[in-house]
């Protein structure tokens, strides 16, 4: 899977047997802004060859209502909306940078992520970082 630019919206698997990124073979992201949301069965996350910034937060409930990337100054830098519960979800953008915090909402729930790499948690049978 390699993304170069564009925007990509990704609203389910709900079945733990899926997830709503799950490739074979290599996952690449270079450009464009992509917010996957759905089970965290088989989620991945972009690899350490990219050359911009993903986090994947996974969790052991499903989640309903919207998903936001905030800044460390609580700016919100993307929004979405599934039409799904979820219990994982990766975000890419051009704006997560190496060395910076990030905040991630999902419906009620919030969760810090402090940038160590490009790379932020991974899925499927990868540690979590």
């Amino acid at each position: 899977l390699y993304i170069r630019g564009g925007e990509i919206y990704v609203s389910g698997p709900e079945n733990e047997r899926n997830g709503a990124l799950d490739f074979n073979g290599e996952g690449i992201i270079s450009g464009g802004t992509i917010i996957a949301a759905g089970s965290s069965g088989m989620i991945q996350n972009f690899e350490d060859g990219s050359t911009q910034g993903s986090i994947l937060i996974t969790g052991d409930t499903y989640i309903e209502g919207d998903i936001e990337l905030l800044d460390s100054k609580g700016e919100v830098l993307l929004t979405y909306s599934p039409d799904k519960s979820y219990s994982s979800v990766v975000i890419s953008s051009p704006d997560i940078e190496d060395g910076y915090t990030y905040y991630i909402n999902m419906g009620d729930n919030s969760v810090e992520v402090q940038m160590d790499g490009l790379i932020y948690g991974q899925g499927e049978s990868k540690s979590h970082r």
